[in-house]
């Protein structure tokens, strides 16, 4: 840890090498296949998947992961979180093992999510809570604790908990839904939010999905994008009421990433026919010969996708994007109402700096300030049609959700 008197080097160091780097930044040009958005950001374009069929292997019983040797033992999707993760196979770098447990909620008026993960150097809980009407953010924390100190079952249903002083984020996994409470102080001791929501799970099935990086490296992802969101948010005194029409997905990963990746996840719900319907959508990392992380949700069974291709404009994210099935079963276009940008780059990170500092050595912080984390993150409709396993054509008429492109190194 960093003693009290070495504060004054610490930070000059840190402003020198930050000086540094963001001249190189600076003064880079764009490369093969990269652009500059609408935020001035240069990103490299997440290529479209070609329209060739793969085939979606399901898995249908209990498997483990990984063999002994550290190398895949399995790769495909299935309905249930059928794969068994035994940590003690896992041959990487400590630090490439992710571990996360998302929600993101959202309704007509209000959305945010709420994060509690460890990503091999650090941990951190987060929270959010973003107004679509006006436009702005109401609340944005994330608090940082050393890696290790939050404990990460290997499994979807045990309890997990994030704490650092009277601050905490609670979720526990009863029968058929789930319960958060948080409390997270602001960035001033009379800035706080607490909540508590109960997510009710409408569908039994949900998306577990296996995605190889190599033949020992992985992500294992369970969207579970049917859930109901009931309950409330205190910020500030004000009260915001999660009730009538709110809907959450979760999105729970284990996995051993590369330093470098990037992603583009869509999640929706609302009923169609008297009946809830939801869908998670998503490619542009690994290798998903075997199973996509496409899927539609109707009636508490999924009905699986193949490959979804993506088009929306970097120069623009509020432009309408639009989602089309490489097996005609898909046809979307999606809305935004509101548009969520975060760049968690060298100088972003410098928000950080007084938990950093309280936390990690400089060594440590210096290894730290080469995370990135670019999200644009699209809250809005959908509207077009689905089609389910045994031929059915859905409408789909204004389902409320989301869409987001991340750029991330760790």
């Amino acid at each position: 840890m960093i003693k009290k008197n070495s504060m004054l080097p610490f930070f000059i160091g840190i402003c020198i090498v930050s000086s540094l780097l963001f001249y190189s930044c600076s003064n880079s040009k764009l490369g093969p296949n990269e652009v500059k958005d609408e935020q001035g950001k240069i990103i490299s374009l997440i290529p479209e998947p070609d329209l060739s069929p793969t085939k979606q292997t399901e898995i249908q019983s209990n498997v483990s992961l990984l063999k002994d040797n550290g190398e895949l033992n399995v790769s495909g999707w299935a309905r249930y979180p059928y794969f068994q993760i035994d940590e003690s196979k896992i041959k990487v770098d400590p630090k490439r093992y992710k571990r996360w447990e998302h929600y993101t909620f959202y309704n007509e008026k209000f959305g945010g999510a709420i994060t509690v993960t460890d990503i091999g150097n650090l941990a951190m809980g987060s929270i959010e809570l973003l107004d679509f009407v006006t436009g702005k953010t109401i609340f944005s924390k994330t608090e940082l604790v050393r890696p290790g100190e939050i404990f990460f079952p290997t499994n979807t249903t045990d309890p997990i908990e994030f704490k650092k002083g009277d601050q905490f984020i609670r979720i526990k996994k009863l029968k058929g839904k789930r319960v958060i409470e948080y409390s997270i102080i602001g960035d001033s001791q009379t800035e706080s939010i607490k909540g508590n929501f109960e997510l009710e799970e409408k569908a039994s099935e949900a998306l577990a999905v296996i995605t190889p990086f190599s033949e020992s490296t992985f992500f294992y992802e369970y969207k579970m994008p049917s859930l109901l969101c009931k309950g409330s948010i205190e910020y500030n005194k004000i009260t915001y009421e999660f009730n009538d029409k709110s809907y959450a997905v979760l999105d729970w990963g284990r996995g051993t990433w590369p330093e470098k990746n990037k992603w583009l996840w869509a999640a929706g719900a609302g009923f169609v026919q008297g009946e809830l319907l939801s869908l998670n959508l998503g490619y542009g990392f690994g290798t998903p010969d075997h199973a996509t992380e496409n899927g539609i949700v109707y009636k508490g069974k999924v009905h699986k996708l193949d490959k979804v291709i993506w088009k929306y404009d970097v120069k623009d994210y509020k432009k309408p994007w639009k989602f089309t099935s490489n097996e005609g079963r898909l046809e979307l276009e999606f809305t935004p109402i509101y548009v969520l940008h975060s760049d968690i780059d060298l100088m972003g990170m410098f928000g950080f700096l007084k938990q950093l500092y309280q936390n990690f050595s400089f060594s440590e912080i210096l290894d730290l300030l080469k995370t990135e984390a670019y999200l644009n993150k699209a809250f809005g409709h959908y509207n077009g049609y689905v089609v389910l396993d045994n031929g059915t054509k859905l409408e789909v008429k204004n389902l409320a959700g989301f869409a987001e492109q991340m750029y991330q190194q760790w």
